[in-house]
């Protein structure tokens, strides 16, 4: 069973996140975890995945990946094993909670890729409000060095926009929703929050609002962060185009609840015929699937 988090979330700080759509909370998971993380975050920087190499910006310095459960021990572990499904469980208010995916962001000092202004859903094959982030930073973060900056609230506005990546990957753009606005342009619009963060501090944010980042303009200080991401009830297979693709096999149909090895339970408990594979050691991406998403990003 996961262990316990240092302390559980203040209703103060549920309440922050329901209002807000984000909240910023420290002293959660123990130091052993954040300081194994931070290694494995290293690791997989020094040695992506699939995923890795198709997100990655090498030759300006950002490092990303998905999907690092599958094939890194360390990152399975988190699953299981730390605080973080306890913590999705309150936040969520879920008596149950399925993993979904883990994302990692690294933008070593100097390295002026921005994370443009969006929201994560409709990145997202997936329908359903039951999702939260789990960012977590191994460094000290600020604006300055490319922290996160959310518009305060923008989880209940009606619009859906474009799913705008780094690299403006025209195949996530490829969509009929709206183009997000130009926040930066008309900033004294919006309420925009950003904390100064230090080693193993945690953002909570739904998979609504609206977030995004500069590039890191720091000379001296990296950025590394890993987002852990999980669902409860009423979340749902809703595959459609422009979307991140599933290059490992699920079984489900559209409008499944989120289940099975790939999207495995973890509270009340696991589900051992979910975690068998994995369990045997990392499960590689299908061949067949990596293919099907080549074509179709090749037809953008």
């Amino acid at each position: 069973m996961p262990d316990r988090p240092q302390r559980p979330l203040t209703a103060e700080e549920i309440a922050t996140y329901d209002r807000d759509g984000v909240v910023h909370a420290r002293g959660l998971f123990p130091p052993a975890w954040v300081e194994r993380m931070a290694r494995a975050v290293d690791e997989a920087v020094a040695d992506p995945t699939l995923f890795g190499g198709l997100v990655s910006m090498p030759e300006q310095g950002f490092s990303g990946d998905l999907f690092l459960w599958q094939q890194r021990d360390a990152f399975r572990d988190f699953v299981y094993d730390s605080p973080a499904a306890r913590l999705a469980a309150q936040i969520l208010r879920a008596p149950s909670v399925r993993f979904f995916y883990d994302q990692l962001f690294v933008k070593p000092a100097g390295c002026h890729v921005a994370t443009p202004w969006h929201h994560d859903v409709t990145f997202w094959p997936v329908e359903g409000e039951a999702v939260v982030s789990m960012w977590i930073t191994f460094d000290a973060v600020t604006r300055t060095s490319s922290g996160l900056e959310f518009v305060r609230g923008s989880h209940r506005w009606p619009q859906r926009f474009k799913a705008v990546t780094p690299n403006y990957d025209p195949y996530m753009m490829d969509s009929d929703l709206e183009d997000v606005p130009d926040i930066d342009a008309h900033r004294g619009d919006y309420e925009l929050i950003c904390w100064d963060l230090e080693p193993g501090d945690v953002l909570l944010f739904n998979g609504l609002i609206v977030h995004g980042s500069t590039g890191n303009y720091s000379t001296e200080r990296g950025r590394r962060a890993f987002a852990s991401r999980w669902v409860g009830d009423g979340v749902r297979f809703a595959p459609r185009r422009a979307t991140m693709p599933l290059l490992w096999p699920h079984g489900l149909q559209p409008g499944d609840a989120l289940a099975g090895p790939l999207f495995p339970q973890v509270l009340p408990a696991p589900i051992a015929a979910e975690g068998a594979r994995r369990a045997a050691g990392p499960v590689p991406p299908d061949l067949g699937l990596i293919q099907a998403s080549l074509a179709a990003a090749g037809r953008r």
